[in-house]
């Protein structure tokens, strides 16, 4: 399992293995709140896990379990190449206009059909 801390206090994730996924062992993220945090990011992680739960489209992250223990955890959809903008940050160079703008439209299509 490799991890890496969050911008956000009391927040790191983690890559791991799910070995119970439906569709057989899957590798996923793992974000974890750690213990002693404030209550308002428990609800904010609780809001995030919502919003993930009821947004189904293809582009999207999936997210696949909710743990409400000591540490909360919402386990998700491994993203091989880290987050959107991370990615878009860190090849912002290299990335054409044409495929800019696809993401763009997929990325409103997830908007509009989650309103």
């Amino acid at each position: 399992m490799s991890c890496y801390n969050s911008r956000l206090c009391g927040l790191f994730v983690c890559q791991g293995l799910w070995l119970h996924s439906p569709s057989g062992p899957a590798l996923v993220a793992i974000k974890v709140l750690r213990e002693g945090t404030f209550p308002a990011q428990n609800e904010e992680l609780l809001e995030e896990a919502r919003v993930m739960a009821s947004v189904k489209h293809p582009c999207c992250v999936r997210l696949q379990a909710v743990c409400m223990t000591a540490h909360m955890m919402l386990i998700s959809e491994l993203l091989p190449a880290g987050s959107l903008l991370d990615y878009v940050r860190g090849h912002q160079f290299e990335l054409s206009e044409a495929t800019l703008l696809l993401w763009a439209k997929q990325i409103a299509e997830v908007c509009y059909q989650s309103v």
